[in-house]
């Protein structure tokens, strides 16, 4: 049976494939994997690149190509996990690529672990404005101190005991996640089986992946890797202002309710609405739904969603501004004009 389906979801990637490509046939591993490149609909040269790798398939290493109309990632990677023949699953997205130990240290970490459903590593976020690492906690020590670092990221590690190079399994993930956000798209490696039964919510088309991994947790364990094995490089896809606000303007008005997000879940698992832990989980995504109906427009649900949730919200200063101002409708509605005025004139 093959060791890890590795899904990767393509739109109009061409720019960066054959380098994401290129990462997983650089895998310093025996281990055996399979992709499943699905295209989304892409108008580029996309397919015909998938291709291109599609034809250099050999046994224990193989590219597979499935298209599709364009339907958005969450579909894209539902048909990669229903199509994986592999005993474990991992996402990578097009223009992001791994490290050449990602597949060895994942699989490995898993095997020796069969009470977790999923592992993950630290991400580098390389961004115009320096470099980053999710979690903060357990970025290397010498990238920790830059100044790209905020005071709060600092604060944080050093309230941690450090497990460099040692991995390790996380003892209460929805406490783990709620303060760190530690679990990246394509920074997870997951239980095939467990991936199948769970599924992605295609309804969704913000938050997604954060309703997938707040689920799949409650089928196991999780473990961390803290290593920088997974890199996101914002910096060679650069859109426009007006691209990037288009693309945002989207996902700011599919921005559901928390009820709406969480429906599965709670119907799933009723007792995790009882579960503190989970509830301050919850409240990341809640801070990040309200904030997006607020730039879009809906700012009377935005302060319903506030009033109701605010006080499980991250402390960051969004969601320290949002439960300061909610109380009183005018001073919501400055606020309001003001974080918009922020976001749409970002980057002039």
């Amino acid at each position: 049976m093959t060791d890890l389906s590795i899904i990767i979801p393509v739109y109009n990637g061409e720019k960066l494939l054959r380098r994401c490509l290129d990462s997983v046939v650089g895998q310093q591993t025996s281990r055996t994997w399979e992709v499943w490149l699905v295209d989304d609909g892409s108008t580029d040269a996309s397919l015909a690149i998938a291709r291109e790798y599609a034809a250099r398939s050999v046994d224990g290493r193989c590219f597979n190509v499935v298209q599709q109309e364009n339907a958005g990632p969450a579909r894209a990677r539902n048909r990669g996990i229903e199509a994986a023949q592999g005993r474990y699953v991992a996402f990578l997205d097009a223009d992001d690529y791994w490290q050449p130990t990602y597949i060895e240290r994942t699989v490995d970490f898993l095997d020796a672990h069969p009470e977790c459903v999923a592992v993950s590593v630290v991400c580098k976020n390389v961004a115009v404005s320096g470099v980053s690492y999710t979690p903060a906690c357990l970025a290397p020590d010498s990238e920790e101190n830059s100044p790209f670092f905020t005071k709060s990221e600092k604060k944080i590690s050093s309230l941690r005991v450090k497990t460099a190079g040692t991995s390790f399994v996380i003892d209460n993930f929805y406490a783990y996640w709620a303060r760190e956000c530690h679990v990246g798209t394509c920074s997870t490696t997951m239980s095939s089986a467990a991936a199948k039964k769970v599924l992605m919510r295609e309804d969704l088309r913000i938050s997604e992946d954060y309703e997938f991994w707040l689920l799949l947790a409650a089928h196991g364990r999780w473990g961390m890797i803290p290593e920088a094995l997974y890199v996101s490089d914002g910096t060679s896809t650069l859109a426009t202002r007006a691209d990037w606000l288009g693309r945002m303007k989207r996902r700011w008005e599919n921005a559901p309710t928390l009820s709406e997000w969480e429906r599965r879940i709670v119907e799933q698992r009723p007792e995790l609405a009882a579960d503190d832990d989970f509830l301050r989980a919850e409240g990341r995504v809640a801070r990040n739904l309200t904030y997006c109906q607020l730039l879009s427009g809906r700012e009377s649900l935005a302060r319903k969603e506030a009033l109701a949730y605010g006080r499980w919200f991250i402390a960051d200063p969004i969601g320290r501004l949002m439960n300061l101002c909610k109380w009183n409708c005018v001073t919501w509605w400055l606020m309001c004009r003001f974080l918009r005025y922020r976001e749409y004139h970002r980057f002039k």
